[in-house]
Parts: C-alpha cells; structure tokens; sequence
C-alpha cells in the first residue's frame, strides 16, 4: 500500500479545516449529508478513479463544497439593487470559492516535495432550492504521487 496518499488525504483535510470548513467527510457520493445534520459549510472528498503506471500512482478525486441557502423574506420588487438575490447564494459562492481557493494553495505548498499537484482547477457551481436548499461547486482533480511499490 502506498502511504503517500493517506499522507495527502490528510494535507488536504488540514487545508480544508484551515478554512473554516466546519464538517470535512471522505466517502461516496451518496455519504454526503444532505439532511443538514453536519455543522455548514462542509467538503466531502470522494475517490473517483486511479491510474497506476510504473512510476506513478495518480488520484483522481471529487470534491463538493457546500453550504446551507438562507433565505430572506424581502420581496424582490422590495429590493434597491435588482442584482441582490432574497437569498445568500450569492455570497456561498463568493465564500467558499474564496475559502477553497486559500485552502488548495496550502495544500500545494504543504504536498510540492510529495506529490504532484495539478495547478488549475475547475469549480462548477450548483445549487438546489427544490429539495435541500444546498449550494456550491464541485471540483476534480488529480493528485499524482511516486509509485514505490511499497506493500507494507
């Protein structure tokens, strides 16, 4: 077993945590606490697939960065600036692209002599008024480590 990836797993909670990500959960998609009995904003990492060459061992994860849509009784038409939402979507993604922004630029510097860290990454917004009332990005990525060969 390789243990550079429980090494990064936990550079990657550390980041995360840094944050202030409040609830930080590793597991399948469906392990995500959609029933809102984690504390918000959470990031639940999730393996998606792995490619092992001789020489490397790359992960592939997804990550979903969410939190809890508040909404405001103010009438819309009440409203002074037509580009204000009556609720705080808006500000989720502000919040937690800016908190996942500062927490993957640690993780890079904390992971550089361990692995290889893509430098872009793409985060798609998504939100759910209908059923949760949840909002966020999700994000993947490939996190590529020395394969060692180890099988202890």
């Amino acid at each position: 077993m390789n243990s550079g990836i429980y090494r990064i797993n936990e550079l990657l909670y550390q980041a995360l945590k840094a944050e202030g990500f409040k609830t930080i959960t590793f597991g399948t998609v469906s392990e995500v606490d959609l029933n809102k009995q984690s504390i918000y904003p959470i990031a639940h990492l999730t393996f998606v697939d792995r490619t092992l060459t001789s020489s490397t061992d790359s992960f592939n994860y997804s990550l979903q960065l969410l939190d809890i849509i508040d909404v405001n009784s103010l009438d819309p038409r009440e409203s002074k600036n037509d580009l204000r939402l009556t609720n705080n979507i808006e500000d989720i993604f502000h919040d937690l692209g800016y908190k996942f922004n500062r927490a993957w630029l640690s993780f890079k510097r904390e992971a550089y002599n361990l692995a290889d860290v893509e430098d872009s990454i793409t985060l798609t917004a998504g939100y759910s008024e209908a059923q949760n009332y949840l909002a966020g990005y999700e994000a993947t990525f490939n996190i590529t480590i020395p394969n060692t060969g180890d099988c202890d």
